[in-house]
């Protein structure tokens, strides 16, 4: 008698005889993804693995996605906020702050070319997203940085460029229990 093999767990497919998890990005949240699907080996042939990761990255999955929608949301009526209310109680410092502290301390007896580039890439975020506290900084402004850039006719590689001095002043700055957005 033949045994009819286990149907697939849900978001996977085999290749080769190890199993995949494959699954597409909504469409509200593809802004904060590179890629329209993710795709990621469970390096196991093992079925019940398979189950058991499946289940537990989609899970990690939706919850994430979950953040992420309802931190893309604004307040009602935003639009007649003031600018002191609407980015509310901030306690953490902007970035024009973060550049300060970071260059005091990171730029200290560096060349001038490491000051000039780090207050330039600076300045293109406020330029183009204003001085805000850290916190209140959103991924969906980074994307809107990455457009203003490229419209600049800034190339690829400098676009990157300027997103690692950008990270490297605010994780400095920002407490290393937060992630930053950009």
């Amino acid at each position: 008698m033949t045994q009819i093999p286990p149907k697939h767990p849900a978001y996977t497919y085999l290749k080769g005889n190890v199993y995949y998890f494959s699954r597409v990005i909504p469409a509200a949240l593809k802004s904060y993804y590179s890629k329209p699907r993710i795709i990621q080996s469970f390096r196991t042939t093992n079925f019940r693995h398979a189950v058991h990761s499946s289940r537990l990255l989609s899970v990690r999955l939706e919850d994430y996605w979950h953040d992420l929608r309802l931190r893309s949301t604004e307040p009602p009526c935003a639009h007649l906020l003031t600018r002191e209310h609407l980015q509310g109680s901030s306690t953490v410092i902007t970035l024009i702050q973060a550049l300060e502290l970071y260059l005091s301390v990171k730029g200290a007896g560096r060349a001038d070319m490491f000051l000039r580039t780090a207050r330039r890439n600076i300045d293109y975020v406020i330029d183009c997203l204003s001085d805000r506290p850290l916190d209140m900084y959103k991924t969906s402004d980074a994307a809107q940085l990455r457009q203003w850039l490229l419209e600049k006719s800034l190339s690829i590689n400098s676009v990157q460029r300027t997103f690692g001095v950008v990270r490297a002043v605010t994780n400095f700055s920002w407490p290393t229990w937060v992630k930053f957005k950009f």
